[in-house]
């Protein structure tokens, strides 16, 4: 009977061993299922920016805005693809960790059957020999007996908990398998997926380099200038965080500051992008800052056209295709104050204007903020 004691022992071990792994399995579960939220977000903004280019083309917009809408979709589409392509990779780890854990699950659980049925046929040989009795009744002293009722009694328990243990693993096994079923099936949904997507960006990229094509060459280069200032823009914000940190001038401002004045009076705008507007003026004009902040960073491009950035706590509003600088890095501005003059340069049709671009960042969040909503009266 100690033999049979020792193996239950070391069973119940090797349960909570599995039971500790379990864990481990959930905790990459919640890991994916955060990752499918990241790619589900992607989806939206790409299917919202795949509306946006029909409607263009339905509205026969110009080539320049087919250009600009598609390099933007397809953006979006590779951002997409290399989301979905992260959560492939994480399915298959934890298909692969499933299967190997139904694995050992179906060996210990053979295992445990062995060992119960081997106890069931010790216990059935002891009650039919009166085994039990014997050993009960061979006791030395009413002490020695106690004893030995206490272990027949501690043997039938462990006898029943090792029957219900054997129940668990089986029911645990099943849902196990049902887990590894579904996501196979995930994973050949997300795979479809991915080959219709990486079609469907050869497919933006062949429409775009026609639509680009049938640019003329002042569209063309217009188009150029405007990639090369987003790109410097976008190497200039990926240190605003840093320059930011700490910053308290301006901190009152959030999303939610309305009724500002438009960098410059009276200006015209004109939607890029939800948190970038273009300003049209007149030369000559104006630009203000939109609250009060410290200056952070200033940019001169080769055509002589700055780009000011001011904090306002972790918010910076940027102000591109600026002339006339009056103000330096480190400066404090207050609301309203002029930092500059509105820039003029010539549009894809050749037309000579005076515009800036506006747009704001918030350094702790990678959400876009719609730049129009400061200026609601």
């Amino acid at each position: 009977m100690s033999r049979v004691v020792r193996d239950i022992f070391t069973l119940l071990f090797a349960l909570v061993s599995m039971l500790v792994c379990d864990s481990a399995v959930a905790q990459k579960t919640t890991t994916v299922d955060e990752q499918k939220r990241r790619v589900e977000q992607y989806k939206r903004d790409l299917e919202k920016t795949k509306r946006e280019v029909n409607e263009l083309k339905r509205q026969k917009g110009s080539a320049t805005q087919q250009v600009d809408k598609l390099t933007q979709q397809m953006n979006l589409r590779t951002s997409y693809i290399a989301e979905t392509e992260r959560k492939q990779d994480m399915l298959n780890v934890e298909a692969q960790k499933l299967n190997t854990k139904i694995d050992s699950l179906v060996k210990a659980l053979e295992h445990n059957k062995k060992i119960y049925a081997e106890v069931v046929r010790v216990a059935y040989r002891n009650y039919s020999q009166d085994n039990e009795i014997t050993y009960l009744f061979s006791a030395t002293d009413i002490s020695d007996a106690a004893h030995r009722m206490a272990n027949v009694r501690h043997i039938a328990e462990q006898r029943a908990e090792l029957a219900e243990q054997i129940r668990e693993q089986g029911r645990r096994l099943v849902a196990m398998r049902n887990d590894l079923k579904e996501r196979r099936l995930e994973l050949d949904s997300v795979e479809r997926s991915l080959e219709a997507e990486k079609r469907d960006l050869e497919r933006d990229r062949d429409q775009a380099k026609r639509n680009f094509e049938k640019l003329s060459e002042q569209e063309k280069r217009a188009l150029s200038e405007q990639k090369r200032q987003q790109q410097q823009l976008d190497k200039a914000t990926k240190e605003l965080r840093k320059l930011t940190e700490g910053n308290k001038v301006g901190k009152g401002f959030s999303s939610s500051t309305k009724a500002l004045n438009l960098p410059v009076a009276g200006g015209k705008t004109e939607k890029i992008q939800t948190n970038m507007v273009k300003i049209s003026g007149s030369k000559g004009d104006a630009v203000r800052s939109i609250y009060e902040g410290k200056v952070v960073r200033i940019l001169t491009d080769n055509t002589n056209h700055s780009t000011v950035m001011i904090a306002h706590g972790h918010y910076v509003s940027v102000y591109s295709h600026l002339s006339q600088i009056s103000v330096k890095e480190g400066d404090v501005v207050k609301q309203n104050e002029q930092i500059g003059s509105i820039g003029i340069g010539v549009d894809h049709k050749g037309t000579m204007s005076a515009y800036m671009q506006f747009m704001i960042i918030n350094t702790e969040s990678s959400k876009p903020m719609n730049v129009m909503d400061c200026f609601k009266k």
